[in-house]
């Protein structure tokens, strides 16, 4: 079904008169209260461009589950049809797979997280050899609460543990073993031998899914924060965070996904504040996940992707001149990283 830009344009504004809807931050849907099961900022119509896997008009909701897929079908269901085109074909003419599907439910986005404790005696440093040795600074310890047990915990000597904080809360912790890959890898060898513990190079909380979980996401301020950058972990966001200044930077943030992909409900959490465009810096050497992510980010979020040039190297590697550069004349749209990245 044509439809014209004065068309596309009208039928917009009233949908979002007629759902008391509001922009997302990409500005590619609406975002209102489901006229189905009343859930507040569930209810999501795509307002974007045409894409493999999505139509202008289709429309779902994250809580109940029900969808349209087509323009008519939407404007039948909220008893809208006087704004249906008139040149559109007749619903009879419509193949059954178009209409209202209610047995093709998607799952709920799921965001709910609980409140998480920290390690029996954690404590918040401000000094600490480890983390001085990867170059924080006094506005890092200050912006990014990092602690240990102090001794007084055995199965956390030797770790540094940063908070996962959403709104507020406790929601998660992430925890660094001091030693190195190779004296890690030594210990365990001869763990192996002796019958003594194993160590892990990184030990987490385990009581919420990290899926659900974005670090540093309370630095993202809704209604200002204009852009994202999103990294694999912690201490890839403290790196950008120094080395371009974000501290009190109330328009970019850094945040972490905790790996090389993004779930559904990350992506929920960042449309919610109202993000509209998200960086995507991950590794130099993440090509297939960069790909992957930038693909699932295209469809809510104007998606660039800073390419680090050596892909040996990470954040913590480059000089700030050096990731300015990359964040000056080195951000790609997605075209433009896959024609770059073709061989690989």
């Amino acid at each position: 079904m044509y439809i014209s830009g004065k068309e596309s344009e009208l039928l917009i504004s009233e949908l979002r008169a007629e759902l008391g809807a509001r922009l997302d931050g990409g500005g590619k849907n609406l975002i209102a209260r489901c006229p189905f099961c009343g859930k507040e900022g569930k209810f999501g119509v795509y307002i974007g461009r045409e894409t493999a896997r999505k139509k202008p008009f289709m429309a779902h909701c994250f809580s109940c589950g029900r969808s349209t897929t087509t323009l008519e079908r939407l404007l039948e269901n909220l008893g809208r049809m006087d704004l249906l085109p008139a040149d559109t074909a007749s619903l009879d003419t419509l193949p059954e797979k178009a209409l209202f599907p209610l047995e093709d439910v998607q799952e709920e986005v799921d965001d709910e997280v609980g409140i998480v404790p920290m390690p029996d005696y954690w404590r918040r440093t401000f000094t600490h050899p480890y983390l001085q040795g990867r170059g924080f600074t006094y506005d890092d310890y200050d912006c990014f609460p990092v602690g240990t047990t102090c001794r007084l915990n055995r199965r956390w000597d030797d770790y540094v543990i940063f908070p996962v904080v959403d709104a507020g809360d406790t929601v998660g912790y992430v925890a660094r073993h001091t030693w190195s890959k190779e004296e890690i890898d030594a210990h365990n060898r001869w763990a192996k031998r002796s019958g003594d513990y194993k160590i892990l190079r990184w030990r987490n909380s385990t009581e919420n899914d990290f899926v659900k979980l974005l670090y540093n996401y309370d630095a993202i301020a809704e209604g200002e924060t204009d852009t994202v950058v999103l990294v694999e972990g912690i201490f890839d966001v403290v790196v950008l965070t120094r080395k371009l200044d974000l501290y009190d930077n109330r328009r970019i943030a850094a945040v972490a996904t905790f790996g090389k992909k993004i779930s559904r409900t990350q992506i929920y959490k960042l449309q919610s504040k109202g993000v509209r465009t998200v960086v995507i810096g991950y590794d130099g050497d993440a090509v297939e996940a960069v790909k992957h992510t930038a693909s699932e980010l295209s469809a809510y979020f104007e998606v660039l992707i800073a390419d680090i040039p050596d892909p040996e190297k990470d954040w913590e590697d480059l000089s700030p001149e050096e990731i300015y550069r990359v964040f000056a004349y080195g951000l790609k749209t997605p075209v433009e990283y896959q024609l770059t990245k073709i061989q690989q």
